[in-house]
């Protein structure tokens, strides 16, 4: 692995290991539970995040997966287990992702963004922006919560 993506691998496993320690003693009901009825659970967003992660390491490796990644937020019930097997397994698919990009490979376009068009490099790094993004919600829902 490419210095520059094993340096962003370690990021995206420090950003996943700081939203582990959040959630671990978490009940299921407590990442099913919504603060308030126009607030996502901890389980969207976590879902979400992990379905957005999926697309971007597709992508980074030439695919163009169909996945709907704001259906978390629609959704009305959520599968905890599957939600936590999914982290597991993003882990990996990360590592994989990452792993087989080449020097030439960071500077071919890597997708269309709402912040316009970004290439393979500055969609690594996207991610796990993202990823971050959402970690900060999850303090919230568990301080409207009591947790």
């Amino acid at each position: 692995m490419l210095k520059e993506m094993q340096d962003l691998h370690d990021l995206y496993l420090k950003v996943h290991a700081t939203i582990h320690q959040m959630v671990d003693d978490l009940t299921d009901e407590q990442w099913v539970k919504k603060p308030a009825d126009h607030f996502n659970n901890i389980a969207s967003i976590l879902e979400h995040t992990l379905l957005v992660e999926r697309r971007f390491f597709a992508q980074l490796k030439g695919e163009t997966p169909d996945i709907d990644a704001r259906a978390p937020f629609l959704a009305t019930s959520w599968d905890v287990a599957k939600i936590k097997s999914m982290w597991a397994e993003n882990e990996r698919l990360a590592r994989d992702a990452f792993a087989h990009l080449t020097a030439q490979q960071l500077d071919e376009p890597g997708a269309k963004l709402g912040v316009g068009e970004v290439n393979k490099r500055q969609l690594a790094a996207y991610a796990i922006a993202h990823t971050a993004h959402h970690r900060g919600q999850i303090p919230l829902v568990k301080k409207l919560l009591g947790i």
